[in-house]
This record gives structure tokens, C-alpha cells and sequence, in this order.
């Protein structure tokens, strides 16, 4: 009964000092109020600021020479990365992206937000830092981008599917389709209207049908898939687009797109929307 008490007396004193910041009720009177539940109003709750200065005003010694230890070495790294040899400069990247994933893992299931967080920081870092290799070391033409952008969506998948986010997964397939249309752009640059629709089309059924395939074993997947798939669908007029070619083909192929894809989906919306909610 106490434990109850106190999570009841806890749960009015935050609504009376959300209260208070939202300006419902006057400073004066939510005191008042919070005098009551409150032997002292500094216990009142603080906000995010104000909680994380206490925390560091209650910091030990030691936890504050191993943080500004800390500070300093990723300082003194970042300023001598370029000047580091190239097994060295990988090992860094792939032991701080490995930290990001670790920690999504860890908060995944008691704080998912930051788990989020922490792999889109990864992915992002691993990404950011590729990009700086590149360019150390001459490789920003020819297949040094490709083979980043590889790497990052196989990162990105793999990390979704072992984490099990569904949102970093599917950020690694959008790089699979950045890496297949700029493929499709260094080797077919001058392709036609129908040739745009031969190459993205059979792709969109791919993942829908795997989508389908997939939901019963791991249901992410299907949703990870099934918006790909979507997206696929509509590729070639992005393409073609940027290809200079006709507009009205663009248009009439866009219309008659989602026409299709409305009638297909409000006819199979019971069996499509099984595997995607």
C-alpha cells in the first residue's frame, strides 16, 4: 500500500507542475497546491535541464576526470584522424559505429526512442566518416562512393534486422535503390521511357511479394518491404524525369500508376493490409 501511495503522490505532483509550465494555473497557486503532496517544494520535479545540471552538480570526482578523460581523447582523435594509416582509421570507425548499435540494442525494449536515436546516430557516423575516408585517401570518384553506399545499406539492414527496427532497416534498403539507380545512371544513362519501366517495375513486385512472403515469420519485415515496394513502383518516373525525358510520358505513366495501385489496393486492402499492420 505505501508503494502505492507514493506512486499516486508522485503522479499529482508531476500533473501540478505540468501544470504549472503550461500556465494553466498560477505560479502562486501551483505552490500552494504542491505543498501539500511536498515536505519541501525543492523536491518539485525539474524539467530536462534542470535535471540533467543536478546530475552533474551529484557527480563524483572520478566520474568527472573519466568523462573529461573521455572528452579529450575523442578530441585528440578527430584532430589526428587524417594523419592515422587506413587500417587504423576503419578500426575506429567500425568500433564507434559497433558502440551505436550496441546501445540501441540495449535501450530497444526500455527506452525505443533512444535506441532509435542511437542507431540513426551510428548509421549517420558511419556514413559521415566514410565520406571523410573517401576524400583523405582520393577515392570520391569511380566505385569509392558505391562501395560506401554499400557497406551503409548493409550495415543499415543488418543492424535493423538484429535490433529489430523496422525504421533502420528499411533506411537500408532506400540505399540499396539509391545504389541501384545510380548504377542504372553510369551504365544506361540515355534510356528510353519503356526501358525505365522495365527496370523498376519486376523490382516493386519483388518486394511486395516478398512482403507477403515474409509477414507470417517476421512481421517488420513485411511492412519494411511492403512500403519499399511502394516506393519502387514509382521509381521510374523519377527516373525518367531526371533522364530529360518527355514530360507528358511522365504524366500519363504517373496517373495511370496510381490508378493501378489504388484499384489493386482497395480490391486486395483485407489481405495486404494483414501483413503490413
Amino acid at each position: 500500500m505505501p508503494a502505492v501511495e507514493e506512486d499516486k503522490r508522485k503522479t499529482i505532483v508531476n500533473e501540478i507542475e505540468s501544470w504549472r509550465r503550461s500556465k494553466l494555473l498560477p505560479e502562486q497557486f501551483c505552490d500552494f497546491l504542491q505543498n501539500l503532496y511536498l515536505d519541501d517544494l525543492n523536491e518539485r520535479p525539474k524539467a530536462a535541464l534542470g535535471t540533467a545540471v543536478h546530475k552533474i552538480g551529484q557527480a563524483t570526482g572520478k566520474q568527472w576526470i573519466l568523462v573529461s578523460g573521455i572528452f579529450a581523447l575523442i578530441c585528440i582523435v578527430v584532430l589526428h584522424f587524417s594523419v592515422f594509416p587506413l587500417p587504423l582509421q576503419m578500426g575506429l570507425v567500425g568500433l564507434v559505429t559497433t558502440g551505436f548499435v550496441a546501445l540501441a540494442g540495449w535501450w530497444r525494449d526500455n527506452h525505443p526512442l533512444r535506441g532509435l536515436l542511437a542507431m540513426g546516430s551510428g548509421m549517420m557516423f558511419l556514413f559521415g566518416s566514410g565520406a571523410v575516408i573517401l576524400s583523405l585517401h582520393g577515392w570520391t570518384k569511380g566505385i569509392g562512393p558505391i562501395v560506401l553506399l554499400a557497406i551503409c545499406a548493409a550495415m543499415c539492414i543488418g543492424c535493423g534486422l538484429i535490433v529489430r527496427l523496422a525504421l533502420v532497416h528499411w533506411f537500408g534498403w532506400m540505399a540499396i535503390i539509391g545504389l541501384y539507380a545510380r548504377l542504372l545512371f553510369l551504365h544506361a544513362p540515355h534510356s528510353s521511357w519503356g526501358e525505365t519501366q522495365l527496370y523498376w517495375i519486376p523490382a516493386a513486385l519483388l518486394f511486395v511479394w516478398l512482403s507477403w512472403f515474409l509477414h507470417v515469420r517476421l512481421k517488420s519485415v513485411g511492412v519494411v518491404f511492403f512500403t519499399t515496394g511502394v516506393i519502387v513502383w514509382f521509381m521510374p518516373e523519377l527516373h525518367a524525369a531526371m533522364s530529360g525525358i518527355d514530360p507528358q510520358w511522365i504524366q500519363l505513366g504517373l496517373l495511370g500508376k496510381i490508378l493501378v495501385a489504388g484499384v489493386v489496393m482497395y480490391r486486395l486492402r483485407k489481405r495486404w493490409m494483414e501483413w503490413v499492420v
